[in-house]
């Protein structure tokens, strides 16, 4: 059996196990303090144009209107004047490929 105590805090009387942990953390990096008369740095993020494509594209699924009015329109005209036809093998590839993407 190895025992590796690189890694764990060794305890004693007189250490706590708060103190050990603090000894196992890195030091946190000092920050920085504009000097006076000089801008503070900030942050910078840069997207590639792929990024920006994405969230477009994003944004405009998030803004569309679910239901499109103007198809279901017409549909239900097309359905009220009984010139609404759609092949049976239209439906059977539709409800098959519904019903493989829920599985």
């Amino acid at each position: 059996m190895k025992i590796d105590h690189l890694n764990t805090p060794v305890f004693n009387n007189e250490t706590t196990a708060a103190e050990a942990r603090a000894r196992l953390k890195p030091a946190p990096e000092p920050v920085e303090q504009p000097q006076a008369g000089e801008t503070p740095r900030s942050d910078v993020v840069q997207l590639s144009d792929r990024a920006r494509l994405v969230a477009r594209a994003s944004e405009l699924a998030q803004n569309a209107p679910e239901i499109r009015e103007e198809r279901v329109n017409e549909l239900r005209a097309n359905i009220a004047s009984g010139t609404y036809n759609v092949s049976g093998r239209v439906v059977a590839d539709s409800l098959l490929k519904k019903s493989l993407a829920e599985i």
